[in-house]
């Protein structure tokens, strides 16, 4: 990458591919990257897998970087996109040592440079804030509303979209169902959102802490009571936030494309693409917080006594989980007993990851015709 000198939160991601889905994931913003698999890189960069107009993460940590681009659809290798988008990374570093030593002491501020001693570089994290403390949505969403319609021209359906940080496969999902995407800024009002005469409202992924965006809160709640709507990633956390329901800071997140999560109604086991630090507090832990938040993860196994469906939270009896995750039992989804309301803390679209959770998105649109 460029020479130079960058400051971010530390995190790690467990995908042995899709670095340039991860590294133009918006969700990224303010985040320095440290891929876990030991050689990042090998089959180059491709526009089509790319899911915004540029890189938003600080920073990029790998143990081998490949050189080359072994692939048709390759344009350039990743350090040459590293380059052209002006990122700073470092490799040659033991990526899985730093992963189990953050899975051990949490996420927290690092600092790659070329420039800098030891000294000067412990001084530029002195000087950064918090990444708890910055709202980073307003860094990577839209300026003005857009459209995307599809492909084929066959659109059926209206969806209203918040950008909080939204991933082109998300509106790709959406447009393959024939929807019509209207997305709006983050700071939209939920009457203009309404003004396009929507089927479904529909709440994006995006960066940082969702105790940060209060301004986004009245209009979420209001939403709730109209059309159908569909939350995903920090969608899921504002949802429950209007719902009155607490979010918390987990130790260390969830980022990879191999997180197994249960669906409580059916007992199916899916493979999820996750990437949050924060999680929906609906467990009966430390001042109402799940074991995970005091430890990272809890590994006390979800088997018979796991909680069946319907799972009426005692905050709102009209909220039900509907999916929780196998590796450290954290809320991976909500859903309102009687409105057309439902979100999930994972990626159902993949990009990268797998597709068995694109179903939500038939979920979503069969709610349209009163499904």
């Amino acid at each position: 990458g460029k020479p130079g000198t960058t400051v971010g939160k530390l995190v790690f991601n467990t995908s042995m591919t899709g670095y340039h889905e991860i590294l133009t994931d918006p969700s990224y913003a303010g985040e320095m990257i440290t891929f876990t698999f030991p050689l990042i890189g090998i089959y180059g960069t491709s526009p089509e897998d790319a899911q915004s107009a540029g890189i938003h993460a600080r920073g990029v940590l790998v143990s081998e970087l490949s050189h080359s681009a072994d692939s048709w659809r390759a344009d350039r290798t990743l350090n040459d996109l590293l380059l052209y988008e002006g990122l700073t990374g470092i490799s040659g570093i033991d990526t899985r040592q730093l992963t189990r030593h953050l899975r051990d002491q949490g996420e927290m501020l690092g600092v790659i440079t070329s420039e800098l001693d030891e000294a000067a570089a412990r001084s530029e994290l002195v000087k950064h804030p918090d990444f708890g403390e910055q709202d980073l949505v307003t860094e990577v969403t839209c300026a003005e509303p857009y459209s995307v319609a599809p492909r084929d021209g066959s659109s059926r359906y209206t969806v209203a979209a918040y950008d909080f940080g939204i991933k082109r496969g998300i509106l790709t999902c959406l447009a393959e169902r024939g929807c019509t995407v209207h997305v709006f800024p983050a700071t939209a009002t939920a009457d203009e959102l309404m003004g396009v005469d929507p089927d479904g409202v529909f709440l994006s992924n995006g960066p940082g802490d969702p105790e940060r965006m209060d301004y986004a809160l009245p209009h979420v709640k209001q939403l709730i009571d109209g059309v159908p709507l569909f939350g995903i990633c920090l969608g899921h956390q504002l949802l429950a936030r209007a719902l009155d329901i607490p979010t918390y800071r987990l130790k260390f997140g969830n980022r990879g494309a191999n997180h197994p999560v249960l669906e409580l109604d059916s007992g199916r086991a899916h493979i999820s693409s996750q990437n949050h630090s924060y999680a929906v507090a609906l467990d009966d832990g430390p001042a109402g917080r799940p074991a995970a938040a005091e430890h990272g993860r809890s590994r006390a196994p979800l088997g018979a006594d796991r909680p069946q469906a319907p799972y009426p939270h005692p905050l709102n009896g009209e909220v039900l989980v509907t999916h929780l995750n196998i590796n450290d039992s954290s809320n991976e989804g909500i859903a309102l007993r009687n409105r057309p309301v439902f979100s999930v803390q994972y990626h159902p679209e993949g990009c990268p990851g797998p597709r068995d959770n694109t179903y939500l998105f038939d979920r979503f649109v069969s709610l349209f015709n009163g499904g």
